[in-house]
């Protein structure tokens, strides 16, 4: 029975990551806050770590960073790598220390959003020389790291809510 509701449970995150995808890559879906969208996946892939063990976390981190990755225009491997480690380095501290709480969790993301974003501009942006570097990151990457550090909160209940009823299934 409980590899039954797992699969549920791995189909709703696979959905998740799909309409996430669609609706992060969309023009004009989803709204600009001062000229930054969010990157929907990382705050998933930060929340299903948080819920699942090492081995689906690890390969939930990865999916969402490949697809990361495919979508940001050119498959880099940044966000693959970046995502896998992070999400089964997250789900060991998770399983093993902390209460996967919305405050664990939205501390998590606080941390680890600002960290994975402004790697990526540094590593794409100011090492690759692009000019006007730091105008780039006041007007673009401030608001993308707050606007997917908000993000976290609803799809935190959205997989509370996923979590909760493929787990805890009274039996026929």
């Amino acid at each position: 029975m409980k590899k039954h509701l797992a699969f549920f449970r791995y189909l709703a995150y696979s959905v998740e990551i799909i309409l996430l995808i669609v609706l992060q890559s969309t023009p004009k879906l989803m709204p600009e806050l001062f000229g930054g969208k969010p990157l929907l996946l990382v705050p998933l892939a930060i929340v299903i770590a948080s819920k699942e063990n090492q081995i689906p976390s690890l390969i939930f981190g990865a999916v969402c960073g490949i697809v990361t990755d495919a979508a940001s225009g050119g498959f880099v491997g940044f966000f693959a790598i970046t995502l896998t480690v992070l999400c089964y380095i997250e789900s060991y501290m998770f399983s093993s220390y902390f209460n996967a709480g919305i405050l664990t969790v939205s501390i998590t993301a606080a941390i680890t959003v600002p960290i994975l974003i402004c790697l990526y501009f540094l590593l794409f942006c100011v090492i690759s020389g692009i000019p006007d570097c730091m105008t780039l990151f006041v007007h673009h990457y401030i608001s993308r790291i707050i606007y997917t550090f908000v993000m976290t909160f609803p799809l935190y209940f959205i997989n509370l809510f996923v979590h909760k009823h493929s787990v805890n299934v009274p039996r026929l």
